[in-house]
């Protein structure tokens, strides 16, 4: 094997990289040897090192590969000071070692000077089970919270993380905190929400030690992590002393980042000044994963955990809709350790047999006789539904067609969307859009229950006439064809 030039290595990495997380992750790691099998580089901290197998392998092993044309197993050293043992120690919720890694640990000596330091304990962050896995529904806030975490240049004081209920806000409040005490074991970075804060207070007033509550947060914290601010609505005694700490440590130099399931425009009973200091913060939303990135979130967890479950299994359980990626993952787990310990194979029929699938009904009906059925009973021909037509009986009748197809097949939604010429993108929107508006609009719920009806009775509708409509207000009339589309 050619000798490795690891600066050489450097900059190739260097080129593939942006250059703040080059910077902040790739620059500090140290050369201490390599041989034919491995390569060791020195790491500032436990939590640098999980970082590095999670985010930047695959840059280091192709630079590596690139210059010596060898495939190098990456094993790390942590270089710490005996103050700071216990964080490098400390069980971080990351992606597992790779096999055959054997972490090591070499003590740097202390100075006398560093002996007389005071060992600072690490922030009362949550526990989080997994990392947090950055995909594009979530790329603006992660970005966000780098530049936070590193102090850019850019003004993002506060911070505030917008999303809904489970879709990882406390997760990744919980991961500019753990950023920041390793990088900076020192930073006095403290996280809170609503509910402790609140608590704490009033047990602080009742007991006549308020100064000490008002030390504890004015004077002894560099950053202050409050997750879901909304709940402090309708509490002004509250919300009042949060701004006066809000106002000490941004004073002080200090960061503040926040999370809430309300935009802060729409913050309701929340005292002027300290709604205006939410508004001149940066707002960051974590939006909702579309499916493909809900079984990228699936496979991902997946090949953390050691789980083996094939492509379609998982794009089963993405496709059950839902939108709280914790109950996502959560179902995941559910789901395969209950086939563990039944000793059954996790596949579709196991999907079925739990209620992810309607499996009878699914196997008796075919995409060709949902089209027939939809041909006959909407006057729509083949021909025009799988046709690029956007008017607006047409699109009702491939969107209730799709929307049957997948209720009552087993077919993949990249076969259902082939079928009518588009993408399982359409397919999931004309589903999501035949439930929507059977809900707001009566007769076409009628239609769609009635072909419902013909499908589980097995017999499908020969003939072009619906049944009488049910009675309907003027506003479902066919003129609400006129504005659907393919995609609203």
């Amino acid at each position: 094997m050619h000798q490795l030039d690891w600066n050489a290595a450097i900059n190739s990495i260097r080129e593939a990289l942006p250059l703040a997380q080059f910077q902040n992750w790739v620059k500090p790691l140290e050369f201490i040897r390599c041989n034919e099998n491995a390569l060791v580089l020195g790491v500032p901290s436990k939590f640098h090192e999980e970082w590095i197998r999670h985010h930047y392998t695959g840059h280091i092993q192709q630079a590596i590969r690139k210059q010596t044309g060898a495939n190098l197993q990456l094993e790390f050293e942590i270089l710490v000071q005996e103050e700071n043992i216990e964080a490098a120690l400390a069980p971080v919720p990351m992606a597992p070692l790779m096999p055959g890694a054997r972490p090591n640990l070499r003590i740097v000596p202390l100075t006398p000077e560093d002996e007389r330091e005071e060992i600072i304990e690490g922030p009362n962050l949550p526990v989080i089970q997994h990392p947090f896995i950055e995909l594009p529904y979530n790329h603006v806030p992660f970005q966000c919270a780098d530049m936070f975490i590193h102090g850019s240049n850019f003004p993002m004081n506060p911070l505030l993380i917008l999303g809904g209920v489970g879709m990882g806000k406390t997760h990744l409040l919980s991961e500019i905190g753990r950023r920041i005490f390793a990088e900076n074991p020192k930073a006095r970075v403290r996280f809170t929400n609503f509910e402790s804060f609140s608590a704490e207070m009033v047990t602080a007033l009742r007991s006549n030690d308020i100064l000490t509550f008002k030390k504890k947060y004015r004077d002894e914290t560099d950053c202050l992590l409050f997750d879901d601010i909304q709940g402090l609505s309708t509490r002004p005694k509250t919300q009042e002393e949060l701004l006066h700490i809000f106002n000490e440590i941004s004073a002080k130099g200090g960061r503040i980042a926040f999370t809430t399931s309300v935009p802060p425009q729409r913050l309701q009973g929340f005292i002027e000044p300290l709604r205006s200091r939410l508004l001149s913060g940066v707002l960051a939303e974590i939006k909702t994963p579309s499916f493909e990135e809900r079984v990228e979130i699936l496979a991902r967890m997946c090949e953390l955990n050691h789980l083996f479950i094939d492509g379609p299994v998982l794009r089963s359980m993405a496709d059950k809709g839902q939108k709280d990626v914790r109950e996502l993952i959560g179902s995941l787990f559910r789901v395969h350790l209950q086939a563990k310990l039944e000793n059954k194979e996790l596949n579709s029929n196991y999907l079925a047999q739990e209620g992810w699938i309607r499996e009878t009904q699914k196997a008796a009906v075919t995409l060709s006789e949902i089209i027939s059925l939809v041909e006959h009973n909407f006057g729509v021909s083949r021909t025009e539904l799988t046709s690029k037509s956007r008017k607006g009986m047409t699109t009702w009748a491939r969107q209730v067609a799709m929307y049957l197809a997948r209720k009552y097949t087993l077919l993949p939604l990249e076969e259902i969307g082939k079928s009518f010429g588009r993408d399982h993108a359409t397919v999931i929107h004309a589903f999501q859009k035949v439930k929507e508006t059977m809900e707001s609009q009566p007769t076409r719920k009628y239609e769609v229950e009635f072909l419902m009806r013909k499908l589980e009775s097995h017999s499908p509708q020969t003939t072009p006439d619906l049944p009488p409509p049910a009675p309907q207000p003027e506003s479902d009339s066919l003129d609400f064809f006129s504005g659907l589309s393919e995609r609203d």
